[in-house]
């Protein structure tokens, strides 16, 4: 197959050619014929369903107003709870005597 320069290239989403495909995967590439007709027909679905290739990416994700504002960070107050005496009761790495 020939390999095309970028500028030499124009790519369109279309509906694909049902029997050029089947020519090609099976004749030429040895595709099972059962399994090529089988894409094509989702191929062709999909196609009809969205009628372009994708979704881009920032489509999915939308910004979302904070309602509030920054959330201020609370302090632990577990270390505190425990106080010097529940350090005294551990040892070397941790661990309890």
């Amino acid at each position: 197959h020939e390999v095309l320069t970028l500028s030499k290239t124009d790519l369109k989403w279309r509906e694909c050619n049902p029997d050029k495909l089947t020519a090609f995967l099976v004749d030429e590439m040895g595709f099972n014929p059962d399994r090529v007709k089988s894409s094509i027909e989702k191929l062709q679905k999909a196609f009809k369903a969205t009628g372009k290739p994708q979704a881009r990416m920032d489509s999915f994700f939308k910004p979302i107003a904070s309602k509030t504002g920054p959330k201020a960070k609370k302090k632990s107050t577990t270390a505190a709870k425990k106080g010097p005496a529940a350090a005294k009761k551990k040892g070397f790495y941790g661990k309890k005597k």
